[in-house]
């Protein structure tokens, strides 16, 4: 073998030395290749980075018309789930494999055998060769070490040719497509947690070493097995100590997050297929991981639910930690990289972070917190949330336009974020930061008075419980509206009656007799709950959504109607209901509440029997019976987030649609008068607005102006607010009022208030 192996490397070295082009040498290649080992085909599939894709580059015995057309994602098909996994493939009648994919284009059909080797050099895997036969039979041992010995030279053949080609444009003068721009770039994301901060950017090396790992097998069974038990044990004890570390920071329903680890973890199944791998098809440890965590992420990204999606990096934590520690226990070091800048603060830059990477890095450096995948519901955005950092997810084209110690602005307001800020970007956001910063070192307790004496309620609008530390911080006047959506986002089970009054019940503890607004879950939409098995609806904004979920699941609604009951004797509460549409719809929402207060009576459990019962208007029919609805409510709160969506038809989501989506447009401020009159004629009534519409400072003097003196918001917006609402006067704000609902365009109105609040000294708008 050794002699026909040195025969073949001397052929081919004299066929690279009489050719330049690499796609001639490649071509006489697989001829020689499939003359020597005596099969019918033999081809090579070379990995474009540009496309991410497998591209057939040479072949003999396939159709050389295929040569080039044939292009695969890696994980598509046996080649790319070779090249994928970095695992050898030596298979008889291969369209049997679930990975099998047919190109028509090549003609292979009558192939019965297949063999694919990945071309690794330097640790990168740069292509697969494939050989084929007719006859059914898996090819024998020797060849497989012939052709793995043949790989490596093929691998550099490949990655030199890919390195020339790499020269010859530098000194062509033409730029890199993938070269960074040094210049200020400003990109769009989806905010977290809001907030403004600065900071030096820290890239957090992905700890992803799955294609690292190459095919291996292991010549001890009981040893390898006893190797992962031992990784399992391991695993979990660095759980349980994530989790405790988690408690030290965040609150204990935050904390469960890692609950759905140890669940992965104990899952028989799941174990199972790592274990039989070992056993019945001798693959290290490493790679029987690696085949699982390759199997499963398949599985993940054909769920249609967005929630399950993003579970995948609960799994991924998991499984990278389960290897970690079978590197720990084989004798290798394993750390996260901790470079600091020398005394400032860091914002966290990664492509993906997991919860655990946030965990174990020294948080009290971190400023803020930008990730190029993920989004508002994936457990590491609850945690930046819980530990109140300003965070921004799903940022197109980050990595290809940072570097690791560039400045970094982060505006999770404007849902922008500004690498290499120019002087004029820098002096505005300091001024924003430097009065932030006042603000939370003299936090500011008094009420927001008009300059004529009547007082505007400034609350907060929080999800979390270590929320309520804000409440003080920013000089919020108790809780506008509690979102209990993410008790259930942040799991993968139903929430008990019992979890969610110890979470309630703590939040009323924590706010000092304030008033709080809890609104009832508002799932659907855009906050989906995949374990509730909501049908797959074309369009779920105008779907199965908000109470009309809660009157179809009675059991999940009157288990949460109990717990706030039973958490309300603690306090001040005020009920809200999401998503009402019609009257029918407040009163099916009444009778449930009777049964559940009944239910409460007659089991003599500790309940409030005072608290106030108020509706979201968010439904354009809802402003048509709102009269009606005031017979069962006793406060109306305008969610103007979703209000303004309906209003205009305009996702604010679609980019597409943006100009449609403004609060300040002539006609939706019409629509907030409208209601504010109904409301001024129901003197025992009050009304309320939350919504992004709450924080803005422009709006704030229409908002008066239309009767509405309860608003709820972030928090970190209180003080911006309390300022503008001291400088204003009722009889000014009813006319501004007024004279925008005359003009035609949001951008005629802005103009308007922005004049009138630079007069009162006001310019803290952007």
């Amino acid at each position: 073998m050794l002699t026909k192996l040195l025969e073949i490397l001397r052929t081919i070295s004299e066929v690279i030395a009489r050719n330049e082009d690499s796609h001639v040498v490649l071509s006489q290649i697989v001829d020689i290749l499939a003359d020597n080992l005596q099969v019918e085909v033999c081809s090579v599939y070379v990995y474009d980075e540009g496309n991410d894709e497998l591209v057939l580059t040479a072949t003999h015995g396939l159709n050389r018309e295929s040569v080039g057309d044939v292009r695969m994602k890696p994980g598509d098909g046996l080649s790319g789930t070779s090249f994928q996994q970095r695992r050898i493939f030596n298979l008889s009648n291969p369209e049997q494999h679930p990975q099998f994919k047919y190109f028509k284009t090549t003609g292979e059909e009558r192939y019965k055998s297949f063999l694919s080797v990945p071309l690794t050099v330097g640790g990168k895997c740069v292509g697969i060769l494939v050989i084929q036969r007719v006859q059914e039979q898996r090819f024998d041992p020797s060849i497989i070490d012939m052709v793995k010995s043949l790989s490596t030279q093929l691998a550099n053949l490949i990655l030199n040719a890919r390195m020339l080609k790499d020269l010859a444009r530098d000194e062509s003068g033409q730029p890199k497509p993938e070269t960074p721009s040094i210049e200020q770039v400003m990109l769009r994301g989806i905010a977290a947690n809001y907030g403004i901060t600065k900071g030096r950017c820290f890239i957090l090396e992905s700890r992803e070493s799955f294609q690292d790992i190459t095919h291996d097998t292991h010549g001890n069974k009981d040893k390898e097995m006893k190797l992962f038990e031992d990784a399992i044990e391991l695993t979990k004890k660095q759980t349980l100590e994530l989790e405790k570390q988690a408690l030290s920071m965040i609150s204990e329903a935050d904390a469960s997050i890692f609950y759905v680890h140890l669940l992965f973890l104990e899952d028989r199944s799941l174990m199972d297929k790592i274990r039989n791998e070992i056993i019945e098809n001798d693959h290290s440890v490493e790679f029987s991981i690696k085949l699982l965590y390759m199997e499963y992420l398949r599985r993940f990204s054909r769920l249609d639910d967005q929630v399950f999606r993003e579970r995948v990096s609960d799994f991924k934590d998991m499984m990278l930690r389960l290897l970690e520690s079978v590197k720990i226990l084989r004798g290798a070091k394993t750390e996260i990289r901790k470079k600091l800048f020398d005394g400032e603060k860091l914002v966290l830059v990664a492509e993906e972070l997991l919860p655990s990477d946030l965990i174990r890095l020294p948080v009290d450096r971190i400023a803020g917190i930008i990730t190029e995948k993920g989004g508002v519901t994936a457990h590491v955005a609850v945690l930046a949330k819980a530990l109140d950092f300003p965070a921004l997810m799903g940022v197109k084209q980050l990595m290809k336009n940072i570097h690791d110690g560039d400045e970094v602005i982060l505006d999770c307001h404007a849902e922008l974020m500004y690498i290499r800020p120019g002087p004029s970007i820098i002096s505005h956001f300091d001024e924003l930061i430097s009065t932030g910063q006042q603000i939370e070192a003299e936090p500011d307790s008094d009420p927001a008075l008009t300059t004529d004496n009547h007082e505007i309620i400034l609350r907060a609008n929080i999800s979390l419980i270590c929320e309520t530390s804000l409440l003080d911080k920013f000089g919020a006047q108790g809780i506008g509206l509690y979102r209990t959506e993410f008790l259930y986002m942040i799991r993968d089970y139903l929430p008990s009656e019992e979890d969610q009054y110890n979470v309630f019940s703590r939040i009323f503890k924590e706010a000092n007799g304030d008033d709080i607004t809890i609104r009832v879950l508002d799932a659907g939409a855009d906050k989906p709950l995949p374990y509730i098995n909501i049908p797959k609806e074309d369009n779920p904004a105008l779907g199965f959504r908000g109470i009309r979920l809660l009157l179809a699941r009675q059991d999940i609604f009157k288990t949460q109607l109990r717990a706030i009951l039973r958490a309300g004797a603690l306090g001040k509460l005020r009920l809200l209901f999401p998503m009402i549409s019609t009257v029918e719809e407040m009163v099916q929402v009444r009778q449930v509440l009777a049964e559940v207060e009944t239910e409460l009576h007659e089991k003599n459990i500790e309940h409030t029997e005072e608290y106030k019962i108020g509706m979201m208007l968010e439904v354009p029919s809802a402003i048509f019976a709102v009269e009606k609805l005031l017979e069962d409510v006793d406060y109306i709160s305008i969610g103007s987030n979703d209000l303004l969506q309906y209003t205009f038809a305009s996702d604010r989501g679609n980019e597409m649609v943006a100009e449609y989506f403004d609060v300040l447009h002539p006609i939706f401020l019409g629509i907030l008068k409208h209601i504010g009159d109904i409301l001024a004629k129901h003197p025992d009534k009050s009304l309320a607005l939350c919504g992004e519409m709450a924080g803005n400072v422009l709006a704030i003097p229409f908002i008066i102006g239309a009767g509405i003196h309860d608003l709820s918001m972030t928090p970190r917006l209180i003080p911006a607010v309390k300022k503008t609402v001291r400088q204003l006067n009722l009889a000014e704000c009813r006319k501004m009022l007024e004279e925008a609902i005359k003009l035609n365009t949001p951008e005629a109105v802005k103009s308007m208030v922005k004049q009138t609040l630079t007069d009162k000294g006001i310019n803290n708008f952007s």
